[in-house]
């Protein structure tokens, strides 16, 4: 990889800030964005809260494959190039999305949405490293794991509120226009780098991927990796059945619970001075104890209690995410690149059976399937720590 100053490339950093920034909300938002629609699409095509949660996997599952697929073409077909080129055709099937009136075309439709959206995410981090100055690649970089984060929560906003004064198809309209606003954006703005030549060819770079999970030094960290986003996801989707069957909860209620949960992404400010100060380790020890802690609020009936379990549940997972990626780009050596992709990989595959949680009806069972997931994450931080403490001495 070449040096950012060898390229000398001219840029603003600001208009860089902004894009990477909107993107990264905006398209990894489509990963959360049917999680408050599902009692809709359910009703919509006469079909269970179960199946209609099909819609979160499909796009989730394809989401994932496409990040190991866009990270290697990407310096192959140009980094601004494969941006754009994404943006442009989910565009078009988002579009198309709005006019949906089969589930099944609808399932199809997603998959392919997930597929091209994942043509940013792993690209935008090539893209930080090759463009942007040193000094520069710190703030860029967590401005982009901020969106990906509040992405979360901020999905779910935007589509409750799109579904409550246009209806739920409507959803995919908006993203339509606001990336439609985006690309051009991007065209007028975004620097063109030069491509980057290859010391390893495709086919070797993807052998070498596949190879990576069974490695003995990441295999915990990638099972952490696994259940972090899928408890996000089925987190939210226990919320959401809870507030459905909820004779009591408006609407309104249950946006105020979602919003809620952006508070705890301000703790994302402080993960990485976190995780020097105490220890990467610790740093997700504690994490998951605050996600513990946010499933025993969530589990009462109370809405502002909940309310306050999601702060401290969204909190967890902003403080693990910076520490994981860490770890595992340390561990990652020579390969650093090819094991923060496999890491992306398997964050997003976690996520696609986050709605799986459906399978169990009653909330608090839900909740207690959560608690155990988490706890048995637990245990395995603690004997990835204590085998980090016996290499040490």
């Amino acid at each position: 990889m070449e040096n950012p100053k060898e390229n000398n490339i001219p840029y603003t950093l600001s208009h860089i800030l902004i894009i990477f920034a909107m993107l990264a909300i905006l398209i990894v938002s489509n990963l959360y964005i049917m999680i408050p629609l599902l009692g809709n699409v359910a009703t919509t095509f006469s079909i269970s809260t179960s199946e209609a949660s099909l819609s979160i996997s499909v796009f989730s599952f394809f989401y994932a494959c496409g990040l190991i697929f866009f990270g290697p073409l990407s310096e192959r077909f140009g980094l601004k190039e494969t941006i754009c080129t994404g943006l442009f055709v989910l565009i078009i099937l988002m579009a198309a999305g709005f006019f949906m009136t089969n589930f099944s075309t609808l399932l199809l439709l997603r998959a392919l949405q997930g597929f091209w959206a994942a043509s940013f995410a792993p690209v935008s981090f090539i893209y930080v490293l090759n463009v942007l100055n040193i000094e520069h690649r710190g703030i860029a970089i967590g401005v982009i794991n901020t969106g990906f984060l509040s992405a979360g929560v901020i999905g779910q906003l935007l589509s409750s509120s799109v579904n409550i004064v246009y209806g739920w198809q409507s959803i995919f309209l908006t993203l339509a226009i606001l990336y439609s606003f985006l690309l051009i954006y991007s065209l007028n703005k975004l620097p063109r780098p030069r491509k980057q030549k290859q010391s390893r060819s495709i086919p070797t770079l993807l052998r070498t991927i596949i190879s990576i999970p069974f490695r003995q030094d990441l295999k915990r960290l990638y099972f952490i990796t696994f259940t972090t986003l899928l408890a996000f996801v089925a987190y939210y989707t226990a919320l959401e059945n809870f507030f459905s069957t909820n004779t009591d909860a408006t609407p309104s209620t249950t946006l105020m619970v979602r919003g809620f949960g952006l508070i705890g992404l301000i703790i994302t400010i402080y993960s990485t001075k976190i995780g020097t100060r105490f220890g990467y380790e610790n740093t997700i020890l504690f994490g998951l104890t605050l996600k513990l802690i946010g499933l025993l609020f969530s589990g009462t009936i109370n809405v502002y209690l909940i309310a306050f379990g999601s702060i401290v549940f969204v909190a967890g997972v902003a403080i693990i995410i910076p520490s994981l990626i860490q770890l595992i780009g340390y561990k990652g050596g020579h390969d650093r690149s090819l094991t923060i992709s496999m890491y992306s990989f398997i964050l997003l595959l976690g996520a696609s059976f986050g709605s799986g949680i459906t399978v169990f009806s009653s909330y608090f069972i839900q909740l207690f399937t959560l608690a155990t997931l988490l706890f048995g994450s637990f245990i395995i931080i603690l004997i990835e720590k204590s085998g980090s403490n016996i290499k040490k001495t």
